[in-house]
């Protein structure tokens, strides 16, 4: 029986012919949005400006050439995972976690309020490192106990945003780099 640091590895994620990341790195920190305000229906007064830069997105390699990919731990706990954040200086131990608007962003380890994902395969099976033989994966991301991640724009922002969904996920691409990896914390880990 494999351990969760056999089942653990480290991968950078993306999307055909698009960089993922959080909104900041994406477009320059901050990324703001204009938040309007409504209330049963009839505006209640002058927009907001929210920064959305902790939020994750994406970007097409067109409109942002060089941009090195998001790395992200994902450390499983039986046959799902938490994904941490490891290629960013703000958000580095970061988690990719759900807000409350079900939008995923980085947000600190949060013990059983932070969000865990399924890996599935295209056929919708959930799968974990041992059944992924070779380096570069096609999955899709479903929130645990929850939905599948998608693409979404917001009101009020010219950006494109991950987030739950009642159709069919997003086919991420994996790039495992460290298979077997162990907690930053914890490096002897069996």
């Amino acid at each position: 029986m494999s351990t969760h640091r056999q089942k653990s590895f480290i991968a950078t994620l993306g999307l055909d012919y698009q960089h993922v990341d959080l909104l900041g790195e994406l477009h320059g920190t901050p990324a703001l949005r204009h938040d309007t305000l409504f209330s049963g229906g009839f505006y209640t007064g002058a927009s907001t400006l929210r920064d959305d830069s902790h939020l994750l997105g994406f970007r097409s390699f067109r409109e942002v050439r060089k941009h090195p990919p998001l790395t992200i731990y994902f450390r499983c706990t039986d046959d799902y995972y938490h994904l941490y954040i490891r290629s960013h200086a703000t958000y580095t131990g970061y988690c990719i976690s759900k807000g409350a608007d079900g939008l995923l962003g980085a947000f600190l380890p949060a013990g059983s309020d932070t969000t865990s994902f399924n890996l599935l395969s295209l056929d919708n099976r959930i799968i974990t490192l041992q059944d992924m033989a070779r380096d570069t994966q096609r999955v899709r991301l479903k929130a645990r106990n929850a939905r599948q991640i998608y693409a979404m724009r917001r009101g009020g922002a010219p950006y494109s945003y991950l987030a739950e969904t009642d159709n069919e996920g997003l086919p991420f691409t994996l790039r495992i780099t460290e298979r077997n990896a162990p907690f930053l914390s914890d490096p002897d880990e069996v």
